[in-house]
């Protein structure tokens, strides 16, 4: 059995969270924007990924009236 060691990466004022995934590649989550995850094949994807995904969570947040 593998243990996942998760890391923190912080860029512009968010922290993002990644896993190395099982099968290879990264999951990626911001722990302040609850339901926000990625994934890549690379860190790098993976960190494109999520940036992405967290425009359009802070997108959608903003038209629900969820301050971020």
């Amino acid at each position: 059995m593998t243990t996942a060691t998760t890391f923190l990466v912080s860029e512009s004022g968010i922290t993002y969270e990644f896993e190395p995934a099982e099968e290879g590649g990264y999951v990626v989550g911001v722990p302040a924007a609850l339901g926000c995850w990625s994934e890549g094949d690379t860190f790098e994807e993976a960190l494109a990924m999520i940036k992405d995904a967290h425009e359009g969570w802070l997108v959608v947040a903003r038209k629900m009236g969820i301050s971020s």
